[in-house]
């Protein structure tokens, strides 16, 4: 489900919608983790013509900015150098797109149904971050419950409730120049995708189409050997070393010549047409992760 966004600007039932709706199994948002980089992260979506919101620190040691769209959203999340003890859990992953997160109504009911399951569960964890909007300083909170990280080897895996959705889809952070208005989908390559596509739907309680492809509500997340990534984006979409990864994340926009007429004309010049209707920005511009810009009249095949 997504909410219909007019050029990229939200109204006042788009962020009503985010808020209230029902969250158990929707995507919830992706993560790029990016180590002590989060500068570069924040300055790039900036140039790519994305409203980020400002920089916002954690309870746990991180701090992070937002691109938040209709029902999903992306953080780029980075790590203090001020702070002595970062957190571990994201050092222990490289730098890239390596966050995959669904919605939860009740945190402790989504890890007793992960229990029952018989699925690798940690214990659920709180936590908050100050958040400022429109000069006002209010406080984000967070439960969150994630799978053993040895569970799903192309990224960290987790559920998250938030217990103050209004912080988070807020008008004021909901509205791009660029005219985006949703993360439509994730490619994730991998030597065995069929067995990560089944890993990935047990947690949901789903399972993959017979493209190996899981569609839940919100982002899809489609599996691909690395043959097929290179024949989707003509070698523009890097698989990296061997390893399972997050490749490619699509990102639904009004059309493509608001897209490019939004950025940076360096960064606009680096697009690699696919069809008249999507455009790419190669990994090597993004922390590792390509960038699909898809025009909203495209449906997801």
């Amino acid at each position: 489900m997504t909410v219909p966004v007019n050029e990229g600007q939200a109204t006042d039932a788009a962020v009503s919608a985010a808020a209230s709706l029902q969250r158990e199994g929707v995507f919830d948002h992706a993560v790029l983790n990016l180590h002590y980089d989060l500068d570069a992260g924040e300055q790039l979506f900036r140039a790519l013509g994305f409203n980020v919101t400002p920089r916002s620190y954690h309870t746990l040691g991180s701090m992070n900015n937002l691109i938040v769209f209709g029902t999903n959203y992306l953080e780029l999340i980075g790590l203090d150098p001020s702070n002595p003890n970062p957190r571990k859990e994201l050092l222990d992953w490289p730098v890239g797109l390596n966050g995959l997160v669904y919605g939860s109504d009740d945190i402790d009911v989504t890890a007793a149904r992960l229990r029952a399951a018989k699925l690798p569960v940690l214990e659920p964890k709180s936590f908050s971050r100050e958040v400022v909007i429109e000069g006002v300083a209010d406080e984000a909170r967070f439960r969150t419950v994630h799978l053993d990280p040895g569970y799903f080897s192309a990224s960290r895996l987790y559920f998250c409730e938030h217990q103050t959705p209004h912080l988070v889809w807020h008008r004021a952070f909901m509205s791009h120049h660029n005219s985006a208005h949703s993360l439509k989908r994730l490619a994730i390559v991998a030597d065995d995708f069929d067995a990560q596509a089944q890993s990935l739907t047990r947690v949901l309680g789903l399972r993959p189409d017979p493209d190996a492809r899981v569609w839940s509500r919100g982002t899809r997340v489609d599996f691909v050997s690395r043959k097929r990534l290179d024949n989707l984006y003509h070698g523009h979409a890097d698989p990296g070393s061997g390893k399972t990864k997050v490749a490619v994340m699509g990102i639904g926009v009004a059309s493509i010549s608001a897209l490019k007429a939004a950025m940076q004309p360096s960064l606009a010049q680096k697009l690699v047409d696919i069809d008249k209707s999507c455009s790419l920005l190669p990994a090597s511009e993004c922390f590792g992760v390509a960038i699909e810009f898809l025009a909203t009249n495209v449906s997801l095949v």
